[in-house]
C-alpha cells in the first residue's frame, strides 16, 4: 500500500489557497475556536505530528476540499459542479431547519412540490 503523505497534502491544500501558516493558524482559531501554534501547523505539514482527525477535517473545510480523500490521496475529484464551503454551509443550515425550507424557496423561485398521497 503507498504511504500516503498526509503534510504534503495539507501544504498544498494551504498553498493552492494563497495561504501563509499564519493565515491557517488565524482561520482556525476565528472560524472553529481551535488554538495552535504556527509550529504545530508547520509539524502537520512536514509529517512531523498528525492532527487529531476532527482537526483534519475542519482543515479540509477550511481548504474548501471537495473531498476528503480526493485531495490528501490525490485523486481526482469530479469538477463537473464544484460547491464551496459557503454553498455547503447553506445547504446544512437549509437541513437544519425544514421549517423554513418553503420560505426559502419562495425567496428563490423554486417550485414547491407538494407531498403525494400514497
Amino acid at each position: 500500500m503507498k504511504n500516503i503523505q498526509i503534510g504534503a497534502a495539507l501544504k498544498t491544500m494551504r498553498k493552492n489557497r494563497g495561504w501563509t501558516i499564519h493565515d491557517v493558524v488565524v482561520q482556525l482559531n476565528d472560524l472553529y475556536n481551535i488554538a495552535v501554534a504556527e509550529k504545530t501547523v508547520y509539524g502537520w505539514e512536514s509529517d512531523q505530528a498528525y492532527p487529531r482527525t476532527e482537526t483534519l477535517l475542519l482543515l479540509c473545510e477550511l481548504y474548501q476540499s471537495d473531498t476528503f480523500t480526493g485531495n490528501l490521496l490525490h485523486i481526482p475529484a469530479d469538477k463537473s459542479f464544484p460547491i464551496t464551503a459557503d454553498e455547503r454551509h447553506v445547504i446544512e443550515m437549509y437541513r437544519r431547519h425544514p421549517e423554513l425550507q418553503s420560505a426559502v424557496k419562495r425567496v428563490l423561485d423554486v417550485p414547491v412540490k407538494k407531498p403525494s398521497a400514497n
